[in-house]
């Protein structure tokens, strides 16, 4: 019988994990994620695509943002967020699954279809 090797994740390391997977564990957190797998969006975008309240999203956002899962830049009055870079391989591969895994859900591909409509859009005609 041969010995595995575990080393022990220290308590950061599973908050970490815990509000990576906390964060999955919303149907709207997932669709924001997903549309914002297509590229950057304005919180405007994000509000119509999804069909949801100001509040709602912004609470969600909050939680996507304090699980380091997406990232923010400020534009005078514009908020534009986007998936953050993988902090470690499990977060990698969450965010690999929202990119790749979701083909085959209507809904999600109806809504990241009409991110990406919205990006090639705020080309010539920004927020």
């Amino acid at each position: 019988m041969t010995s595995l090797s575990v080393r022990p994740v220290s308590a950061t390391g599973i908050d970490d994990i815990d509000a990576l997977f906390s964060a999955f564990a919303d149907p709207t957190r997932i669709r924001i994620l997903n549309i914002l797998a297509a590229g950057e969006l304005c919180v405007c975008d994000i509000l119509d695509i999804l069909s949801l309240p100001q509040p709602t999203v912004s609470r969600h956002l909050a939680v996507l943002r304090n699980a380091a899962l997406v990232e923010v830049t400020r534009d005078w009055k514009y908020a534009y967020y986007r998936l953050a870079l993988p902090a470690n391989a499990i977060h990698r591969n969450l965010v690999g699954c929202i990119r790749l895994r979701f083909t085959g859900i209507k809904s999600l591909e109806s809504e990241r279809h009409a991110a990406a409509s919205r990006l090639k859009k705020r080309k010539s005609n920004p927020c």
